[in-house]
């Protein structure tokens, strides 16, 4: 799978970014000096909030890691910028992940070891408290989204999902739907909500597919853009984690599949057609706005969704 960045901030901007692309538009004046600088190796995950309010975890060039930011909360700057007896950063960088709420009144934020939390929904904070045992985790959350009028989803690493998505129906009737698939809720690999939009979400299955409803027309153009990258991207991670294989046994198993192996456009038809045997209609009501999406989903639920609307 392919691991990819998906933000929105309050004032129209967004952050798209996969290993092969980057789209971004009306970024803080700051945020965009970041990203321009000559030190700048690597982004690992950035988070836009309510007006121009940033976190970017960034490497630079000589390959040490960073942290910047710009009007958070004091409780999340305290846990990103804490540091130990040595003065020295103690956050797992390249893994911080952080979820931003409407305004910045909410957040949920993680280093992979270490997680903290605010002014939640109610909901969403039973469902944490009630997977923890002694102080430790007996179920660690895999997905969080927290959306607009304290909506937010949790899917876990056992992959039980949990939701109140009244203002994202459409998300809320895809989980529903995946969780009759095989696999389907273990099969999605991201979703994020568009805290200040209702019905507005991007979500990402492991296979590479990309699904989003209701953005701004002005951020249309740059999510299409993102479809095909994070596809190949995500074949080339396939690729790579494929177990080796001895010469003598690729020869023999080429051999075999010369004559049968599909080519690329054959592929993409096979696929096109069961998209159109599996598709499932949703309708997502918000702010008088009527959205209709086809979406695909495979034997594994939200695998081989082909594209949004």
């Amino acid at each position: 799978m392919c691991d990819a960045t998906f933000t929105f901030g309050q004032r129209g901007s967004h952050f798209f970014q996969c290993p092969s692309r980057r789209e971004t538009t009306r970024l803080p004046a700051k945020l965009s000096a970041f990203l321009s600088s000559a030190q700048l190796q690597q982004v690992y995950h950035i988070a836009l909030g309510f007006h121009d309010s940033f976190l970017i975890t960034w490497r630079d060039r000589s390959g040490l890691d960073h942290i910047n930011s710009l009007g958070l909360p004091d409780e999340l700057t305290d846990f990103l910028y804490a540091k130990n007896p040595q003065g020295q950063l103690i956050r797992n960088i390249p893994a911080i992940h952080c979820v931003l709420g409407p305004y910045n009144s909410s957040f949920f934020i993680n280093d992979s070891s270490a997680y903290l939390w605010m002014s939640i929904p109610d909901g969403l904070l039973q469902a944490l408290q009630s997977r923890i045992k002694n102080g430790s985790w007996v179920d660690k959350p895999r997905v969080v989204a927290l959306g607009a009028d304290d909506n937010f989803l949790l899917i876990t690493e056992k992959n039980v999902a949990i939701w109140d998505l009244e203002n994202y129906n459409t998300v809320s009737d895809m989980l529903e739907f995946a969780r009759t698939q095989d696999r389907g809720i273990a099969d999605t690999h991201s979703i994020v909500l568009h805290a200040y939009r209702y019905g507005c979400y991007v979500a990402q299955s492991k296979s590479g597919a990309l699904l989003h409803g209701n953005l701004p027309p002005h951020q249309i153009p740059g999510m299409t853009s993102m479809i095909e990258p994070i596809m190949r991207d995500t074949e080339r991670i396939k690729e790579k984690e494929r177990p080796a294989r001895t010469s003598v046994q690729r020869r023999e198993s080429d051999r075999e599949s010369m004559q049968r192996r599909p080519s690329a456009l054959q592929e993409r038809a096979r696929i096109k057609r069961e998209w159109s045997d599996h598709k499932q209609q949703f309708t997502a009501q918000s702010k008088g706005l009527k959205l209709s999406l086809s979406i695909s989903f495979g034997v594994g639920g939200l695998a081989r969704m082909l594209g949004g609307s």
